[in-house]
């Protein structure tokens, strides 16, 4: 069984708050999209681009809840520290994966909204929608990196 402290612990139980924040926002951001995208005026090829877009947000807040709930399993049955990183580093890179897609989308509606000021709706649809993603998101990350030192030195032999 590995070994951690209370104070680790804790912070492992508090990146998983912030994951499936991010999550819930990735799914709700999604649908809230999907639900406003018939408004916006746009081209053909980015309405398919956001809906892909939606749909794979919702996909990953299903691989994000799923996968808190096995690092939770595997903390109790004695998960490896190293195990316990490389779940945390996945579930941070999926949510990462999904927001550098979603910024490249929100960067293409940018530049057609400069073009024609009737596209600005779906780039604030869109953008707004991403901000509310990165915000867990880049909590996260910084838990992951709190983390990523804390466990290594529980590691470490003294």
């Amino acid at each position: 069984m590995a070994e951690r402290n209370a104070e680790t612990i804790l912070k492992v139980r508090e990146f998983q708050e912030h994951t499936r924040e991010c999550a819930v926002q990735m799914m709700y951001n999604a649908l809230y999209i999907q639900k406003e995208l018939p408004n916006v005026v746009m081209s053909d090829e980015l309405r398919q681009r956001i809906n892909g877009l939606c749909a794979t947000l919702i996909g990953t807040k299903h691989d994000l809840i799923t996968e808190i709930f096995e690092l939770d399993e595997r903390m109790q049955s004695g998960a490896s520290n190293a195990e316990v990183l490389r779940r945390i580093d996945r579930m941070v890179r999926w949510a990462e994966e999904d927001a550098l897609k979603m910024h490249e989308v929100v960067m293409e509606l940018s530049a057609a909204s400069e073009k024609d000021v009737m596209k600005v709706g779906a780039y604030l649809l869109v953008s707004e929608s991403a901000v509310n993603i990165l915000r867990p998101l880049n909590e996260m990350r910084q838990l992951a990196a709190q983390l990523q030192t804390a466990l290594n030195e529980v590691s470490q032999p003294v």
